[in-house]
């Protein structure tokens, strides 16, 4: 898929006129057979940016592409370990774009979130690919836009994503958006949020803060409010994802 692991210009053979002149802006490392010629012809003529892909981030850094203006970075979900292990080299290569891990299997991308909630992994986006084009290139579009997307299909276990359109609780939650949510808490409530997602019960939570076992319910009951969920569980994915878009939870 990759021409023998040599880089691939998409738009050398099918881009738009006057893209193949133009420096890359996104580059995508894995999943050649998700990204197809006719995928980043589409990206091309939707946002006139040169798109590339390579099958690993050394073949990339070793191309002698111009990435200078690179303003996305697509990591296939077969990569998330190696982002998982050393994000760096990978934001190193995209430093004022997005980069994001782009995924067909849920599990895969919720098991990448749950693991990168340290400052190494921040603002590592998730774009979903088993969506129609419109979906893709709108959530792409937010991206450009120096918007952190995160599909509430990842943090709500179980729920039916509405990118392909249901009209349910699981929407997309931008980052603009958790930054709401959080400072509607009281600094008490985002201290009992905070040891909600560490697994504390009630009772350790009480024990720790010196207040009522019933105090931390009511805590719970009115944060899950704002947050605009049913349950500790879901108050604490939020949490989770708040983190991961670099917003100071607990100061």
């Amino acid at each position: 898929m990759f021409g023998g692991h040599m880089l691939l210009d998409r738009a050398a053979s099918a881009g738009p006129d006057g893209i193949e002149k133009s420096p890359a802006g996104v580059a995508i490392i894995g999943g050649g057979w998700v990204f197809t010629s006719q995928t980043c012809r589409h990206i091309e003529l939707e946002f006139h940016l040169r798109c590339l892909q390579a099958p690993t981030l050394e073949h990339l850094v070793g191309s002698r592409e111009n990435l200078n203006d690179l303003r996305l970075l697509v990591v296939d979900e077969s990569l998330s370990d190696d982002i998982l292990e050393r994000p760096e080299d990978y934001r190193l290569l995209c430093p004022s774009g997005a980069v994001v891990l782009g995924y067909r299997d849920v599990e895969i991308a919720r098991s990448f979130l749950y693991q990168s909630c340290d400052d190494r992994h921040q603002k590592i986006g998730f774009l979903p690919m088993n969506v129609p084009l419109e979906v893709l290139l709108s959530c792409m579009r937010m991206m450009f836009h120096g918007e952190f997307f995160l599909p509430q299909s990842l943090i709500a276990k179980g729920a039916k994503s509405t990118l392909l359109g249901e009209k349910t609780e699981n929407a997309a939650v931008p980052s603009g958006d958790l930054e709401k949510k959080i400072d509607l808490l009281t600094e008490r409530e985002k201290e009992v949020l905070h040891l909600v997602s560490k697994g504390g019960t009630n009772k350790t939570i009480a024990r720790e803060l010196g207040i009522t076992e019933h105090t931390v319910k009511l805590h719970i009951h009115n944060l899950s409010g704002k947050f605009g969920v049913s349950n500790r569980t879901a108050a604490a994915n939020l949490y989770f994802a708040a983190r991961k878009a670099g917003h100071d939870v607990v100061r």
